[in-house]
């Protein structure tokens, strides 16, 4: 399958257009009134991309990053990439070695090159090193928005995520709300890009400019993020790799993901396959061609997501078929980063610095099993 080329490829595009492909890129849009005339009297505005390193690095953040990035090179933004390095360290199977957690930024630039994110025409920063130069801008922005805002109000924010609630909350979560509010409102960019799992921190973003009168408030645009690809994701452990693709996932790995992905017969809504085919498949190829095996083996080509949607509503398509194209169409996406890394020294030599760091961090998650079990044991006395 040809990657189609899209209209505003090398084309020279009016404030409007503008508009419709930065709205195609977000699902919401925060200050949208604004964005419009934004872009009527800036024709070059300036992006950033929030992003968040990973050893693991999903499709997500690797192909949806590289689209969305590419299409705003495109429509004539200044685009910038913010690697929040320094909030990586508040993870505790990393630590605050920064030097590593530059590693694992640097396997991901690889990985956005490997795809063809048009890094060329992209500045790429580190936020610790935006911290370093502007100290002075954040931190007091930091603290009064840690300020204004209860331990409640923002220990909600991670509630969700939590595996036992807000009591055992690392203060360092609490302080990372309170920096990203910072972060986004004291770099100097016209638009912001972010994952919509990062939406409470933007309304709280938004909350905290709306008490303080916040002049030049950024417009955030928030894109979708994919799914788990099993039944009941609420239930499944985090440690099952099953529940994403991740960009370094081997053929059969990748098929095997797929067929045991959630695809439920004749129903859209919350059907994780086709969450995929909407956000990676149609923007990358213009097209999903399925092969028809159940009906006499023919091909149909579906180039819109509501096409695709009203045949395999009436059942006109099925899931074992819509399986055997959605593999075959990551598996030519992923198929020139598996080329990338198999001949790139480099890049394998950061792939194994991330693997060893992972292996010695290892030993952290069990100290952390150790303590959990700890606790059960603990309120088992007490209890008794």
């Amino acid at each position: 399958m040809p990657r189609r080329r899209r209209r505003w490829d090398n084309v020279v595009i009016n404030s409007d257009e503008k508009f419709a492909v930065l709205r195609s890129i977000g699902d919401e849009c925060i200050y949208e009134d604004e964005l419009l005339g934004l872009l009527k009297n800036k024709p070059s505005p300036t992006c950033c991309v929030w992003f968040e390193p990973s050893t693991n690095m999903d499709i997500e953040q690797g192909i949806m990053k590289t689209i969305y990035v590419n299409r705003m090179v495109k429509a004539g933004c200044a685009v910038k990439i913010v690697t929040a390095d320094w909030f990586l360290q508040r993870h505790y199977k990393i630590g605050n070695n920064l030097s590593k957690i530059r590693n694992i930024g640097y396997l991901n630039i690889e990985m956005w090159k490997a795809a063809g994110m048009d890094l060329d025409r992209v500045e790429l920063v580190w936020l610790s090193d935006e911290l370093n130069l502007h100290a002075v801008d954040y931190w007091p922005v930091a603290m009064d928005v840690s300020r204004r805002y209860t331990m409640t109000r923002i220990a909600r924010i991670f509630w969700s995520n939590a595996e036992h609630g807000p009591q055992i909350l690392p203060a360092a979560e609490i302080i990372y709300p309170c920096m990203q509010v910072a972060s986004i409102l004291c770099e100097k960019t016209n638009i912001w890009l972010f994952s919509m799992d990062q939406r409470d921190i933007i309304m709280l973003t938004r909350d905290y400019c709306e008490n303080i009168n916040w002049v030049n408030k950024p417009t955030i645009l928030l894109h979708d993020a994919l799914p788990n690809l099993l039944e009941d994701p609420e239930y499944v452990d985090l440690r099952d790799r099953g529940r994403t693709i991740f960009m370094h996932d081997e053929e059969h790995t990748l098929n095997s993901k797929i067929q045991r992905a959630f695809c439920p017969p004749k129903v859209v809504v919350h059907n994780p396959c086709l969450e995929y085919i909407k956000y990676i498949i149609l923007p990358w190829f213009g097209n999903l061609e399925v092969v028809q095996n159940e009906w006499n083996g023919s091909t149909k080509t579906f180039v819109s997501m509501e096409e695709l949607s009203v045949d395999y509503e009436r059942g006109y398509l099925n899931s074992a078929d819509v399986k055997m194209a959605l593999e075959k169409a990551i598996n030519n996406i992923l198929e020139p980063v598996r080329d990338y890394f198999s001949g790139n020294t480099k890049a394998q030599a950061l792939i194994m610095a991330c693997q060893l760091q992972n292996e010695i961090t290892g030993d952290v998650l069990k100290i952390q099993m150790q303590n959990k079990e700890m606790r059960h044991h603990r309120q088992y006395v007490l209890n008794f």
